[in-house]
């Protein structure tokens, strides 16, 4: 039996009661809707959406977090609602500003990723008020400072609101703060245990695998383990750290309290605790990833150029472990493990998915597969910094392959979340994951198809086990939690419409959409916090000026966040900028670094190239936001300034944080085209680099090559060529050139590229 409505088309959904409850809950009040993956949550947002637009007109905005969630809603959509599908229209960022102008006034059913419908919503093109209807897909992102949570509260008091999620997750505060950001009024929360919705499940069976690390490999984590723990004994001497039994997210939490030591000792700290982190990372890699990776990470190492990655790769512990692995011809015993599983499955003729958190240990799964003569799809994110990923046009092939073709896709955590990739009955994680909505997405990839299996690979006496046992516990936690929150959150809010209907004066009619009950009343202290109407900005405050003119700030489409800042007090455009990250005349472009940022593209070198290409503005400028600069030495920040300044005569400026640099920007560009009259224009293309530059620009290249080396080596040698053609020794002789640097750039220049 199948769903009759008018904007549905005839034999699409099939009518299920649960769905249809949920549906009816969402067309009376904002709703959150908590559904088990592969459980129809598509199919109630386009119930939901044929119920809106049959009642009041208006247009309807999806939001979903990826672009390939958002292209899969678009096909969702046309395949359900009996809709023009010129109407139904995908919104992403690969679209110019103008032509979404256009698209936002002439469509009706709108798909896009939350970071788009903010940034036009800033930029006014995307106009809240016109649409009867915001359904927040992967609802569960709609915290903290994110794109959904802004956009949530654009919509919220104007538009029904509907937030669909299969994993909230366990922690009761962040669960208020979603419905909080929504503006949600009831939550229905449907499980597999609910008797109109257990016809409809798939079982799916959890199948730990354990297997035991090899003696090898024992050994060399001893080395590591007795490396990490020197350093932890210098934190808790020095009172940064309680006990030496700590982890890892323990470890990355240490800087804030670092920071706020003395002078004479916080960078010793800061660097120690950077090398913890790092051979807490190493020591992870080799116990639940296995030799490859743990050596991939190592060669990872020898590129930073950072004091506490030079400190371990110079360690004669990790030097040791480093020498046996390389000499070690065994592989994690995961591996030997998942050959064997996936040949049995294949036998079957059936498909499986192979998660694995990390990109190198995909790649090593995907050549095993094929040493094996199975053909496997690989399927990861997007290109990161280190030039490795797939573009969208990529994943969208590998998906179709598998659907048709081949039977096993090994991906990362990209395919957890929402997409349809296919309908499977095996599930096989590499390794287990502590977070519950990550568990519960993964495994919902088996519950698309008929009922299947979720085979989970753990090393013994490792991390992997304490994860396993953290996973299945959250979401134990989880599943209480939403069931109690149900019952005492609806409860309340039943209570709090009763006090609305005694006191009529104090309250604005609820069928009026500009009002919404507030959650805050039922939520903790810390959470009431967190939900708390903004306190005023500087740039809410009126300007000192009295100008009623906006001046209008360009800012480049990948700046996050600052826009919501800009945008009470100037007009913004995005646009995708070859220079800098604002641009506020003819003559000034501004390039914005947080501390954070700063330190990275000093490390890898960026910030060199982007002050360059600054100078082709008559007036550019660096922002710099914040001050608590953790990876690099005080005297080495300095010093960078100092250059900027100096050597570049590119100014510097300061700012607290977002706001105030928001602040900064808007008096600049009012000074700039209310005060000085000037117009607002973008330089296109880079300024070209001379000969010289491009010289340098290589041989900054080589391995812990700075500026300053690079400027001695071709002085000493006079061109790139002999520099490159250069022995170990007459490297050497360059002043400031150690040997161990000097292997480093014979080895990039000699090696082989395949090998």
């Amino acid at each position: 039996m199948h769903v009759t409505h008018p904007l549905i088309k005839p034999e699409t959904i099939e009518a299920r009661i649960y769905q249809q409850l949920v549906v009816a809950s969402a067309l009376k009040q904002n709703t959150l809707c908590v559904l088990g993956t592969g459980l129809g949550k598509t199919a109630i947002a386009a119930l939901t959406i044929a119920g809106i637009l049959s009642k009041r007109n208006g247009k309807v905005l999806i939001i979903a977090p990826s672009r390939p969630l958002v292209d899969q809603h678009f096909k969702s959509m046309n395949q359900f609602l009996n809709i023009d599908s010129e109407k139904i229209v995908i919104l992403n960022g690969k679209i110019s500003p103008k032509k979404r102008e256009a698209m936002w006034e002439s469509g009706k059913i709108f798909i896009a990723t939350p970071q788009v419908a903010e940034n036009d919503i800033i930029s006014k093109i995307l106009k809240p008020s016109q649409f009867s209807l915001l359904i927040a897909d992967e609802a569960h992102h709609t915290t903290g400072n994110h794109s959904y949570t802004f956009v949530a509260n654009k919509f919220k008091k104007k538009s029904h609101v509907l937030g669909l999620t299969a994993s909230p997750g366990s922690n009761i505060d962040r669960i208020f703060e979603i419905c909080g950001n929504l503006g949600i009024e009831h939550v229905e929360i449907k499980t597999e245990e609910d008797p109109d919705v257990a016809p409809y499940v798939a079982k799916v069976k959890m199948r730990p695998k354990r297997v035991e690390l090899p003696e090898e490999f024992e050994v060399n984590l001893t080395l590591l383990k007795n490396a990490l723990k020197d350093r932890l004994r210098d934190l808790k001497e020095n009172r940064v750290i309680h006990s030496i039994t700590v982890n890892k997210s323990e470890l990355l939490g240490l800087n804030k309290k670092i920071m706020a030591m003395d002078d004479n000792i916080k960078y010793e700290m800061l660097r120690i605790s950077s090398e913890a982190v790092k051979l807490e990372h190493a020591i992870e890699m080799l116990e639940t990833q296995g030799r490859s990776t743990f050596l991939n990470y190592y060669q990872k190492l020898l590129t930073q150029n950072t004091k506490s990655a030079k400190e371990i790769t110079n360690d004669p512990r990790f030097i040791q472990a480093v020498k046996n692995l390389n000499e070690l011809d065994i592989e994690h015993p995961k591996y030997e493990k998942m050959l064997e599983i996936v040949k049995e499955i294949l036998k079957e003729n059936e498909k499986i998915i192979i998660f694995a958190q990390y990109r190198d240990t995909v790649q090593k799964i995907v050549d095993l597969l094929s040493e094996n003569e199975i053909e496997a799809i690989m399927f990861v994110g997007q290109s990161n910094k280190d030039g490795k990923g797939m573009s969208q046009k990529e994943q969208a092939k590998a998906i179709e392959k598998f659907k048709n073709e081949a039977n096993v896709l090994v991906s990362t955590s990209v395919s957890e979340e929402g997409i349809d990739i296919s309908s499977v009955n095996y599930v096989l994680f590499y390794e287990p994951v502590p977070s519950e909505i990550r568990m519960i997405q993964r495994r919902g990839r088996a519950a698309r198809g008929e009922g299947g299996q979720v085979i989970v690979l753990i090393a013994q006496k490792t991390r992997d086990e304490g994860y396993y046992r953290a996973g299945l516990a959250k979401e134990k936690n989880m599943k209480n939690i939403l069931k109690n929150m149900q019952t005492t959150l609806n409860k309340k809010l039943k209570e709090l419409k009763e006090e609305e209907s005694e006191n009529k004066e104090n309250f604005v009619d609820t069928n009026n959409k500009d009002h919404y009950m507030d959650l805050r009343s039922v939520v903790s202290s810390k959470t009431s916090d967190n939900l708390k109407e903004k306190k005023p900005t500087k740039l809410d405050k009126k300007s000192k000026s009295g100008l009623p003119d906006k001046a209008t700030i360009i800012v480049d489409s990948r700046e996050r966040h600052i826009g919501r800042y800009l945008s009470e007090k100037a007009e913004v455009e995005f646009k995708t900028l070859e220079i800098g990250d604002y641009i506020l005349s003819d003559r000034v472009a501004v390039e914005r670094k947080t501390a954070e940022d700063f330190e990275n593209s000093i490390i890898d070198k960026r910030l060199f190239n982007q002050v360059m290409d600054l100078k082709k503005y008559e007036r550019p400028l660096v922002i710099i936001e914040g001050n608590e600069f953790v990876r690099i030495h005080e005297n080495a920040i300095r010093g960078m300034m100092f250059s900027i300044m100096i050597d570049y005569q590119i100014p510097i400026m300061f700012s607290k944080d977002i706001e105030d640099t928001a602040d900064i920007l808007v008096k600049l560009a009012e000074r700039e085209q209310i005060k000085e009259k000037r117009e607002i224009a973008i330089r296109y293309g880079k300024r070209p680099m001379s000969l010289k530059e491009r010289q340098k620009f290589l041989v900054e290249g080589l391995p812990d090559v700075g500026p300053v080396m690079a400027e001695n080596l071709l002085d000493n040698f006079n061109s790139v060529e002999n520099i490159f053609t250069a022995t170990e020794e007459e490297l050497t002789s360059v002043e400031g050139m150690g040997p161990v640097t000097a292997k480093k750039i014979k080895e990039v220049v000699t090696k082989k590229y395949r090998e």
